[in-house]
């Protein structure tokens, strides 16, 4: 004779699940423990074996679906140290970007399609890509964005990022990520 296999089907429970029958082995252990319900050996020996089995799923559903949270946030710190040792080695231009939007307090801008002088800064990840999948861009106004993290970084290192306003031909301030089409 042999077992049936359908006790294996445990293994697929979610993580409440699995949590509340090891909640139910530690009630059954603490009530034999304290003489409450009347137990042999044998009960409380399968009862802690449970309790140790369903517990270990349990966590184990718990990691599972706090994996992302906790990679992501390694990612970010990771991303934040990469900017801020990036800092001393930044272009003028590419500190006159930064200094910009820092001046006038503003995460986010349009740039053509090939990111103009703030090339540079998207390949370094200090600037994203501001749309949703599936929405129309304009080759001339593409909007990116500095990353929150990120401009938490940038904030922190303000003083090193003057921004001295640069004029154009007519004499109006020009964005400094902006190419000049003769350029």
């Amino acid at each position: 004779m042999t077992p049936d296999p359908k006790w294996l089907e445990i293994l697929k429970a979610s993580g409440w699940q699995t949590g509340m029958l090891a909640l139910a082995c530690l009630v059954f252990v603490l009530l034999a423990v304290f003489s409450a319900i009347p137990t042999e050996p044998w009960m409380i020996i399968l009862a802690v074996i449970g309790l140790l089995f369903f517990t270990a799923l349990w966590s184990a559903s718990v990691g599972k679906a706090t994996q992302p949270l906790v990679l992501r946030r390694f990612a970010i710190r990771r991303e934040k140290r990469k900017v801020a040792d990036y800092i001393p080695y930044m272009t003028p231009k590419e500190r006159q970007i930064i200094g910009y939007l820092l001046k006038r307090n503003q995460k986010s801008f349009d740039c053509a399609l090939d990111f103009g002088h703030a090339a540079s800064l998207r390949g370094r990840g200090i600037i994203a890509i501001n749309a949703v999948r599936g929405q129309r861009l304009d080759a001339d106004h593409l909007p990116v964005m500095v990353p929150d993290h990120i401009w938490d970084v940038l904030e922190t290192h303000c003083d090193q990022f003057p921004y001295k306003p640069e004029l154009g031909d007519s004499g109006v301030e020009v964005y400094p990520w902006r190419r000049g089409w003769m350029e």
